[in-house]
């Protein structure tokens, strides 16, 4: 694949540079350097593993294989179990592979998978005069607080997907198709791949074969588990992958579990596709959509929602499921780390609305109940996001990207256009609940929307969105233009600022090349992710995607939503606080070193000045 690196835009980036710097100062926000995680150097590009874009057997014999699951239709539900295979991360020699980052072709997972699609047509909605808020000049992520590091980078397969997972000690991370983990200074501990390309792979030992893809994961605190998703697929064959570590440390013990996911209905066999993950005090929850495979039936069955009881998965004993299926396409699950409301279902509806959906009794008759909540209007990202070397970003469509539950209210984000601007823009809302599903009568309702505009050309996707205990918000996107690398940025809240709006953008991290050639379109995504520290609700952990000579690259991050600009910490930003920094002027002083450059100077006090109370 042809690349573009900043050097060969070098007038450009300049000019670049020198606008983005000047838009921090007077929004506040920090600038972020351009960076790349490995060197250039010309090696001889390996063949692809499919390069004929053809998935082998997966090895299990004909005869050994389940039978497929079969569901009445929608609404219908059925069950299953499987037995683990305990396996210790601790054996895997060496810890981290060995392979390095991979230089050859890149192939995109959906490309050699059976031809598969869904009607996205989006329906029209009632008309409403719902309207979005924007951003404001006042900094609310705190630049000094941003820690950041590398985590995976170039596989053989586009794009990476990542997804983290955030326990006391580590950090652990997938993409397509690998996992690794870290401690929270960036150390890494263990990387492999998922699949039987590995040495072993990560879930070879369970008798995934050479292609897993769509990886996901997270950690649930309350029950002290990191749990791993990953999903197969081979001819008659489709599987939900599971990994469950035996406590809060990666290291050591998985109990690991390949759950059969061909689903027959109506005498039409189908496979899994696109997972969405959550887990509440009752499930870890699955949904996927349902393609076809063989059969006499529509190509397209809806969504197969599993809801996986944990209870057995915590000692190392099978573990047990229901499946039902609902008609519509791309739901998401919440992520619910206080367990104060189900995980419920989310997905774009009408052009007027988000789709709830809650499964009632989950683990026993499942029965879905859909709440439709207007928003502002929208369409799908119906413009590729432009960059300087002229090929174009491909942020999917207005699919919902993660979800999350604090508090009674949910916290959702897609890449949308709107009739009155066709860029495609991040767009989030925060949904109030009114104690919705376990209050039978709750309506829910949109507290306020937002979308990330941050000037008249930038388009902006992939928001990844996550909230506090205290209602402290943030959402990490990607932003790029014709003369703007793909970069990474946060911008966030705190519960009392106006409706609708976030503080001014930070840049945390510019690409140091874009891919492709004029006129190219490149996956970019599919999604990013955020959530909380579960030790300290003040930290907000990221993974998003980024492009460098090597191919794709992936960051992880956190930083703190916190008043920027109190020097002497009293609470407030005064003209105490303005002597203070006045006085350290040139000097290295960290308490008025405001944006963490090392200098006391103009970017400092333009941050002090922006929350002047």
């Amino acid at each position: 694949m042809t690349t573009i690196s900043q050097s060969s835009l070098k007038f450009t980036l300049i000019t670049v540079g020198t606008l983005a710097c000047g838009l921090c100062l007077g929004f506040g926000a920090g600038c972020a350097s351009s960076h790349s995680h490995s060197g250039s150097e010309a090696v001889e590009m390996p063949v692809h593993p499919f390069a004929s874009r053809v998935i082998p057997p997966s090895g299990v014999p004909r005869s050994e294989l389940p039978p497929p699951i079969k569901i009445s239709g929608i609404g219908g539900s059925a069950t299953g179990s499987a037995d683990p295979v305990v396996i210790d991360s601790r054996t895997f020699r060496p810890q981290v592979a060995e392979h390095g980052l991979w230089r050859g072709e890149e192939i995109r997972p959906g490309s050699i998978l059976p031809k598969h699609s869904r009607d996205k047509t989006l329906k029209p909605g009632p008309a409403n005069d719902l309207e979005c808020g924007g951003l404001t000049g006042v900094p609310r992520v705190d630049p000094k607080s941003v820690a950041l590091f590398p985590g995976i980078g170039a596989t053989p397969w586009t794009p990476p997907d990542p997804t983290l997972a955030v326990g006391p000690d580590h950090i652990v991370e997938t993409v397509n198709m690998e996992i690794a983990w870290y401690l929270k200074d960036g150390t890494l501990q263990f990387q492999q791949r998922l699949d039987s390309s590995g040495d072993p792979g990560f879930l070879e030992g369970i008798g995934a074969g050479g292609f897993t893809f769509d990886p996901k994961c997270f950690y649930d605190a309350q029950r002290e588990r990191f749990v791993v998703l990953a999903l197969e697929h081979y001819e008659g064959e489709s599987w939900i992958t599971l990994a469950i570590s035996d406590d809060d440390d990666p290291n050591g013990v998985w109990f690991k579990y390949r759950t059969d996911a061909l689903i027959e209905i109506d005498e039409t066999i189908y496979w899994v596709d696109y997972p969405g993950f959550g887990f509440d005090d009752t499930v870890w929850c699955t949904t996927s959509n349902l393609f076809k495979e063989e059969g006499p039936g529509s190509g397209f069955a809806g969504t197969l929602v599993r809801s996986y009881d944990p209870t057995g998965a915590l000692n190392g004993d099978p573990i047990t499921w229901t499946d039902t299926v609902t008609s519509s396409g791309s739901h998401q699950v919440a992520q619910v780390p206080d367990y104060d409301s189900p995980a419920l279902l989310v997905r774009s509806g009408s052009s007027t609305s988000i789709e709830l959906v809650h499964v009632a009794d989950p683990l026993g008759t499942p029965e879905l109940i859909t709440r439709s909540i207007a928003v502002p209007e929208y369409s799908s990202a119906n413009e590729r996001p432009p960059t300087p070397g002229g090929a174009n970003l491909n942020p999917i469509d207005r699919r919902v990207l993660n979800v999350m539950i604090r508090n009674g209210t949910l916290w959702v984000g897609h890449s949308v256009s709107t009739p009155e601007d066709s860029r495609t823009t991040a767009r989030w809302y925060e949904i109030d609940l009114d104690g919705w599903p376990q209050a039978v009568q709750g309506q829910p309702f949109l507290l306020q929307a937002g979308e990330i505009r941050p000037n008249a050309d930038t388009h902006t996707f992939f928001p990844a969105i996550a909230v506090n205990g205290d209602g402290r918000a943030a959402v990490i996107y990607s932003r790029s233009s014709d003369t703007e690398f793909p970069s990474l940025e946060v911008a966030g809240r705190f519960p009392d600022d106006p409706l609708g709006t976030l503080g001014a953008p930070l840049t945390l991290a510019v690409s140091d090349a874009v891919p492709g050639s004029p006129g190219d379109i490149y996956r970019w995504g599919d999604y990013f992710d955020a959530t909380m520290d579960p030790l300290d609700d003040q930290l907000f952990w990221f993974v998003g995607e980024l492009y460098g000579p090597d191919g794709w690259e992936t960051e992880i991050g956190s930083f703190r939503v916190q008043l920027v600009g109190d020097v002497n910490g009293d609470g407030l930003i005064d003209g105490a606080d303005l002597a203070t920094l006045l006085s350290d002027w040139g000097t290295s002083n960290p308490a008025s070193d405001l944006d963490g450059s090392g200098t006391v100077g103009g970017e400092d006090l333009s941050l002090l000045l922006s929350n002047w109370s």
